[in-house]
């Protein structure tokens, strides 16, 4: 089981999963929802820095509490997915096994998270 838990501050209360290798689209209404998508690009809310520090839980793991907001794919063609913020500031690369990667995020509250759990399937082979 592979677990990484992030609090950092964030200037805007998003970040996103994408490939670094890649030039991402970023969906063009990030406020739409509390997760908007394109094939290349996924972003989500976390708590703005008002409120303290954006929570983030990445795993290889389900979340056993709070909502699922997300369930989808996202292209990773160089196998690696970073966790960037709104300046493009690079909180954590992983390694990811296919040029496609499932995801899926959890929440505690869509409307106002006070955290996020992220699962995908991280591989350090």
């Amino acid at each position: 089981m592979a677990k990484f838990q992030i609090e950092m501050p964030v200037e805007h209360a998003i970040l996103f999963l994408s490939d670094p290798a890649v030039e991402v689209s970023i969906p063009p209404d990030t406020g739409a929802s509390v997760v908007t998508t394109t094939a290349d690009c996924i972003c989500f809310w976390v708590a703005p820095d008002v409120d303290g520090d954006a929570r983030v839980t990445i795993s290889d793991q389900p979340c056993e509490q709070g909502e699922r907001v997300f369930s989808g794919t996202v292209l990773t063609p160089s196998r690696v997915l970073s966790l960037t913020d709104s300046s493009v500031f690079t909180h954590l690369n992983l390694p990811v096994s296919d040029a496609e990667t499932n995801i899926d995020i959890w929440m505690d509250d869509p409307s106002q998270p006070d955290w996020a759990w992220v699962k995908l399937p991280i591989n350090f082979s």
